[in-house]
């Protein structure tokens, strides 16, 4: 026995004091808005609750109960408890049922406190005896009600008797319940979740989630069994009587119109089976209540699907509205993830090593070849200030077929210059002794320092580097191995530079953006703008000799 609490705030301490002062509990700051204080109480004893910064005396009942009884009217719906003592008034308690069934089903949960407990009901000519402590029986019984006229029903618990009186209304809940909000995903507490977009599941990549056991950095990972999220919706009572309501979920292939079976409850689940989400609401008078459902997604492949909701009154098969929306399932590709730890592990390795071998680098350069590669960062940087000013203008008017315009003077004009300087300087290390002072060029005039530059500058410029290497475009930068090892390069960064920047600024781009990018901007620009530098810088070689 003992004294049970309800709606504090979370994290706040409890103590209980006796009426001399003495300390009985004393609860720390719990995640937890109820709280149950078990201790030996004495009928007719003053206690002092302490609540955080709220005090308040309390006094014991004048006897022990005997026992306690929850009514379930109609049986699903929220209980209403009450205490039967030994000595003292009990007043009957009223009960309104809203049903168009004559006969709806009510239930009495009984719970002992004494060693022996003899319970009769004789409206329904019912004998229980409940032997023991805290032994429990509930009760259910169909009773038939004509439409607002009152039933009494007693229940007498050895000499106590409880009279309960159930009135039956009927009316139209058409328009009568209003949905206030639907947010898809939230947490189990009906939160919206963090960084997460309305309406998306975002499902963990395997192999994001595989690392992180193998780290030891993830202790539980998604499980079948347990929902992976939420939907909470709120829903508002527009009448003046207390509605008990029945919510059910679904999920619908939008082709199809048949359900989905991953969204649904595995079979065998940590809080038993059901055939589909649903929950059991009690919505006050002109009040308010939150619905929490489960979205479970096994097998579920990445796509567009519609969530519906259906809303019953308690008991009856006819809806009183059914809501649809749509929904998406998103899943990160294992090779997409692969191919961004690549990258990031190869831009950090490669910014280490200009850092730590600069020196040795520039040491293999004469003046001569120092001054062009100097030419080429800064006319690079030029072209692309001056590029970037005129794509922020078209893109007003053109939108993202912007690259198809501003990629003729960032990739045509700025290869075209860069491979006429390679032509004059055929030496390792150009491409990236260029890209370096093009960037620090940037950096000096205009900041902007971000955490994410070595990713992005070193997987750059090692492709670049690589390209040229492979192709053996420094051997014969004039010919078209250097040209289509541009265009590749160019195309391996556009690609790379926008997986970075999905991941690092969570971008989301259409797929015919990334063909487009990669294609025409990244491969086909690159391809012309080197090929009239090669031409050119092989006049100019010629010049030069």
């Amino acid at each position: 026995m003992g004294l049970e609490i309800s709606g504090l705030p979370e994290k706040t301490p409890v103590k209980l004091y006796d009426t001399s002062g003495k300390l009985l509990l004393a609860y720390p700051p719990l995640p937890s808005r109820d709280l149950l204080l078990i201790f030996p109480w004495q009928p007719r004893e003053t206690y002092h609750l302490v609540a955080g910064s709220f005090s308040l005396r309390l006094q014991s009942p004048d006897s022990r109960p005997l026992a306690e009884i929850e009514v379930f009217a109609p049986l699903g719906s929220p209980g209403r408890r009450f205490l039967i003592f030994e000595t003292g008034p009990i007043k009957p308690e009223e009960f309104v049922i809203l049903s168009k069934d004559p006969c709806p089903e009510v239930g009495f949960l009984i719970t002992s406190f004494v060693s022996e407990l003899p319970v009769r009901i004789p409206t329904f000519e019912k004998t229980l005896v409940l032997s023991g402590e805290f032994d429990r029986h509930l009760f259910h019984h169909r009773i038939c009600l004509a439409p607002e006229v009152p039933r009494r029903i007693t229940l007498i618990t050895g000499k106590r008797r409880l009279s309960l009186l159930f009135k039956r209304m009927v009316f139209d809940l058409k328009g009568k319940v209003k949905l206030v909000s639907w947010r898809v995903p939230t947490e189990e507490s009906g939160y919206s979740l963090r960084y997460r977009r309305e309406g998306l599941l975002v499902v963990p990549n395997p192999l994001f989630e595989r690392l992180g056991y193998l780290l030891g950095i993830k202790a539980q990972g998604f499980s079948r069994y347990a929902p992976f999220a939420y939907q909470t919706l709120v829903l508002k009572n527009l009448t003046g009587s207390p509605l008990n309501l029945l919510v059910k979920a679904d999920f619908l292939d939008p082709k199809t119109g048949k359900p989905v079976p991953g969204f649904y409850p595995p079979r065998f689940g940590m809080i038993g089976h059901f055939k589909k989400p649903l929950a059991l609401v009690y919505l006050p008078p002109h009040g308010n209540a939150q619905v929490v459902l489960p979205i479970y997604v096994e097998g579920v492949s990445p796509g567009e699907y519609v969530a519906r909701v259906a809303v019953y009154p308690l008991g009856e098969e006819k809806p009183l509205f059914v809501k649809a929306r749509r929904i998406g399932v998103t899943r990160g590709s294992p090779w997409l993830a692969a191919g961004l730890l690549m990258i990031l592990a190869t831009g950090a390795l490669y910014s280490g090593a200009i850092f730590l071998g600069l020196r040795r680098l520039l040491s293999g350069f004469n003046l001569r070849e120092l001054s062009l590669v100097a030419l080429a960062g800064a006319v690079a940087f030029g072209l692309d200030f001056l590029g970037g000013l005129l794509s922020n203008i078209l893109y007003a008017f053109l939108g993202p077929f912007n690259i198809l315009v501003g990629g003729l003077v960032t990739e045509v004009v700025h290869y075209a210059v860069f491979t006429a300087v390679l032509v004059l300087v055929p030496r390792p290390g150009f491409a990236t002794l260029s890209g370096l002072l093009h960037y620090l060029m940037g950096l000096t005039l205009f900041g902007g320092l971000r955490a994410t530059d070595p990713f992005f500058l070193g997987a750059r410029l090692f492709v670049i580097e690589a390209c040229l290497f492979l192709f053996r475009g420094y051997r014969r930068p004039w010919g078209g191995r250097t040209v289509l090892a541009l265009a590749i390069a160019d195309a391996i960064n556009t690609l790379t530079s926008l997986v970075l920047h999905m991941t690092f600024y969570r971008l989301f781009f259409p797929g015919w953006y990334l063909w487009l990018s990669l294609l025409v901007k990244g491969f086909l620009y690159t391809l012309i703008g080197a090929w009239l530098g090669a031409r050119m810088g092989k006049h100019l070689l010629g010049m030069e000799r």
